[in-house]
């Protein structure tokens, strides 16, 4: 990756820059376990992540429970994300990024309510220059359409981006949108799997901070 050309750094939100994976399959099982009468693995959640997640959950119990079955989601995050946060250099990566001149946004496949809400309980709101959720868009990820958002928001090419993610849509999503993909796999479930495929990849947040910062 040649980083002098680099205007814009993309970031996803869960499992890249929060170490929120964990709280959030919970609350996607304790979401629709009532309708479902089991309590789906964790692996059937992430199977259907990339649609904001209140959609997933209406889509996966019907619309007679749709309601109900969200604000168990809501509720859920409200108890238990006060208990998590960024991951250790996280924050610091990105004013860092920043320092460089660089522009920085984020795109998580999250919902809009949910996002906002851990950026502000993590005091985060005001890190990015552009953010954008999975609701916002019309197709979810690993279609680009969230990328291509924040680049037409901020007005900058495709080939002077990059798109930090820690799954295989994120580098899908980078790829459709024509930027470069970089995986990153401290925090991902699919960490083999990305460190197989034929994109940039950092182990930890200090060996990403020397490929975007130096």
């Amino acid at each position: 990756m040649d980083a002098s050309r680099l205007r814009l750094v993309i970031f996803d939100l869960d499992g890249t820059l929060l170490d929120t994976l964990g709280p959030t399959l919970r609350c996607f099982q304790e979401a629709v376990a009532p309708v479902l009468g089991r309590t789906p693995s964790p692996a059937e959640v992430l199977d259907r992540f990339g649609p904001a997640d209140q959609d997933i959950v209406a889509a996966w119990v019907g619309e007679a429970e749709a309601e109900a079955a969200v604000a168990r989601l809501y509720a859920c995050y409200r108890r238990l994300m006060d208990a998590t946060g960024p991951f250790p250099g996280a924050v610091d990566l990105v004013h860092a990024v920043r320092g460089t001149g660089r522009r920085v946004a984020l795109f998580t496949g999250r919902g809009r309510p949910s996002t906002d809400m851990l950026l502000a309980r993590m005091r985060l709101e005001d890190l990015f220059e552009a953010t954008v959720t999975g609701e916002e868009v019309p197709h979810p990820k690993p279609a680009p359409d969230g990328l291509l958002r924040v680049l037409e928001l901020l007005g900058e090419r495709a080939d002077a981006a990059v798109y930090v993610g820690d799954t295989l849509k994120d580098a899908a999503a980078a790829r459709g949108a024509g930027m470069t993909a970089i995986g990153a796999l401290w925090g991902s479930p699919e960490a083999d799997a990305l460190a197989s495929a034929e994109i940039p990849v950092a182990g930890t947040i200090e060996e990403l901070r020397g490929m975007l910062v130096g």
